[in-house]
């Protein structure tokens, strides 16, 4: 019997973005082909000490160096572009096509050593093949800032439309609303794969217009004593556009605080997608020259993080602002995940130095970038997916999404969870998980250009809870314990006390009877007797406090003299 023969099929691999927020980037691969569309950067938790950065990571491209055709970028959010550096770095890419502003944004962030591949320009409705197996058509977005799209990628086997990070916004600040048409025309041709941002998707109804923040701020600015400190992330730029109107009505100048934030809003400067005149905005040298009242400061931290800027100027550590009685500091971001009660710790901190605090949920000074739920809606009714991937988003966030795709009729069957490195194969438009490659996380420190694998981060942050204890012994060429054993802690915070030195007492016999049972079997062997002390203080270590610090064995020989 003739074996039936098997069709191409799709590849579609998320390296970020899944169970996270950031770090969005996926791989398409078909026969000899593929694509990366995105690479985006993540900032790391509190908890992470030395690290600036949290990457995909790119050893999958590495290995498969040859088989890449290209790479596209959606948009300048970090959670997009932010890591092109680093890949740039690692891989060879043979071309960019992404927007003017991403490309623009890159330019800025690549160092002297790094030569950014030849690139072309995206703009709303282009279509461009790639290789030999990849047709791209783009569609606009509408976000938290300009010249952001999707895109509807098709292939042989399967047509995929990838939304890229977006909202429905019905009044964006630069009147180029979301290209309702092409979204309608992919479902239409047919979408066989449809990969979704969920990032919001917790929020019922719609997200609010990124107008809808104007009125607000006009009020603060119309009734501020003294300066107005706006603290928000670096891409927010239709955010900056609005500030910068209001400042002008208002008669303020703006002070731009924060390297990565003025290197995005440059970028939009260059591109002609912010408008702003020259003599708005003030210099360092000028500030001391302009009233308190007449000065509205627009403040980011390190890699566009409201977090550590707001924490700088609360703790009066910022190297250029220091608050002032009466200023007004305007909270105008979301906190990032796990940081709500650092957030709150926080400003508590800027009430007590008598500063008043406007930010948080039904102030009005920030809106999502990202669908909630009724547009979320509406993309799967235009779009009408065979099958569905939830993206960029927490755990939680994705299985929303499932559970309003399963609202709107897609087949359980055909929704899938994805964990970053998930294969999901496109086989005649059918969508099936197959396997998994290696995409563990890369935690990155700018200053030295080092980057760090997951498992390596993780005995990092174990060692620096858990600590270590050390054992050490002599013995001699019979085995029979002459010194010690001693144990060693350090970094332990357990390790103090009576309750530490019962324990030390008690489990120095434990290591003797262990020892002398091992001899009596006659497993003599210096690595077997290291291991056997190791169990046995983990064990003692983990009945006692529960956890399992780094343990090492010292053994000396000491041979009995002949003479």
């Amino acid at each position: 019997m003739k074996k039936r023969e098997q069709k191409d099929l799709l590849r579609a691999i998320p390296l970020g973005g899944h169970g996270e927020i950031g770090k969005n980037s996926w791989i398409f691969e078909y026969k000899d082909e593929l694509i990366i569309v995105n690479f985006g950067m993540m900032l790391p938790g509190q908890d992470l000490t030395g690290v600036d950065l949290v990457l995909p990571s790119a050893n999958y491209l590495v290995e498969n160096q040859e088989k890449i055709k290209g790479l596209i970028l959606t948009s300048a959010h970090d959670d997009s572009c932010g890591g092109v550096f680093y890949l740039l770095n690692k891989v060879k890419i043979p071309k960019i096509w992404g927007t003017k502003l991403a490309i623009e944004t890159i330019k800025r962030q690549l160092n002297k050593n790094t030569i950014l591949p030849e690139y072309e320009e995206i703009e709303s409705r282009s279509e461009f093949p790639i290789g030999e197996n990849f047709n791209i058509k783009v569609l606009a977005n509408t976000s938290t800032l300009p010249d952001t799209y999707g895109l509807f990628i098709q292939n042989s086997s399967g047509n995929v439309l990838y939304t890229g990070s977006l909202k429905v916004d019905q009044t964006p600040p630069d009147n180029k609303v979301m290209d309702y048409f092409s979204y309608s025309q992919a479902g239409e041709d047919g979408v066989d794969l449809l990969i979704s941002d969920s990032t919001n998707v917790e929020s019922l109804g719609y997200s609010q217009s990124e107008r809808s923040i104007t009125k607000r701020f006009d009020e603060i600015f119309r009734d501020s004593a003294s300066r107005v400190i706006v603290v928000g992330y670096a891409s927010n730029l239709h955010k900056y556009q609005i500030i910068f109107n209001l400042a002008k009505k208002n008669n303020k100048k703006v002070f731009l605080c924060g390297e990565y934030l003025i290197n995005k809003i440059q970028a939009g400067i260059e591109t002609g997608f912010i408008k702003v005149e020259k003599n708005l905005i003030v210099s360092e040298k000028e500030l001391e020259s302009i009233k308190d009242k007449e000065l509205i400061i627009i403040l980011s931290g390190k890699y566009g993080d409201f977090l550590s800027a707001l924490i700088e100027i609360a703790k009066q550590e910022h190297p250029l602002i220091k608050l002032k009685a009466k200023d007004t500091v305007v909270v105008s971001s979301n906190p990032p995940p796990g940081t709500a009660r650092i957030l709150a710790h926080t400003i508590d901190q800027l009430f007590i130095q008598k500063v008043q605090v406007i930010g948080g949920r039904g102030q009005g000074v920030h809106a999502s970038g990202h669908i909630a739920q009724e547009e979320a809606k509406f993309i799967l009714t235009v779009t009408k997916p065979r099958s569905f991937v939830p993206s960029h988003g927490e755990e939680r966030q994705l299985v929303i999404y499932e559970n309003l795709a399963e609202l709107m009729g897609i087949s359980p069957n055909d929704i899938h969870i994805l964990k970053n490195g998930d294969v999901l194969e496109l086989r005649e438009q059918v969508a099936r998980v197959a396997n998994k490659i290696p995409a563990q996380s890369i935690y990155y420190n700018h200053a030295k250009g080092l980057d760090i694998d997951e498992v390596t981060m993780k005995e990092r942050q174990a060692l620096s809870e858990e600590g270590t204890i050390t054992i050490a012994l002599t013995l001699d060429d019979e085995k029979n314990i002459i010194a010690g054993p001693e144990i060693l802690a350090e970094a332990c915070s357990f390790a103090k006390g009576k309750d530490w030195r019962a324990f030390s007492l008690g489990t120095v016999e434990l290591i003797k009877e262990a020892i002398k049972q091992s001899v009596e079997r006659d497993e003599k062997n210096i690595l077997n007797l290291k291991s056997v002390v190791r169990d046995t203080v983990n064990k003692a270590v983990l009945e006692l406090i529960g956890k399992r610090p780094l343990i090492s064995v010292a053994i000396q020989e000491v041979l009995k003299s002949k003479h």
